[in-house]
């Protein structure tokens, strides 16, 4: 079996991976999907100190960011394209999904 490439920064991360199909570096998708979790945990407070608020405001936010963060990489990348914005932009929004559905959950067994 082939190794994949791998970089030293991101270790077990392959370099290679469901960003590529869609026009996206690893670190390019690695900090657009960083930068929306990382807005979904800090807008209005942090996340676990309001877990039964609503959190409307920080999944629009979070969420807003994805498309024009990622219509910028694949403009850097020569490869901004309607279909390929929207495509690059669910890949994150679903990723995105997982891991702050899994953070809300941890934190909220946390606090249980």
């Amino acid at each position: 079996m082939p190794s994949s490439p791998r970089a030293p920064l991101f270790g077990p991360l392959p370099i290679h991976g469901v960003w590529t199909a869609v026009g996206l570096t690893r670190g390019q998708f690695v900090a657009i999907l960083g930068v929306s979790v990382a807005l979904f945990v800090w807008v209005g407070g942090p996340v676990w100190t309001r877990l039964h608020e609503s959190h409307f405001v920080r999944l629009t936010v979070s969420y807003g960011v994805i498309p024009p963060a990622v219509w910028l990489a694949l403009h850097r990348n020569g490869a901004a394209r309607p279909a390929t914005v929207l495509a690059a932009s669910a890949v994150v929004a679903l990723v995105k999904l997982v891991v702050t559905a899994g953070l809300l959950v941890v934190v909220a067994l946390a606090r249980a």
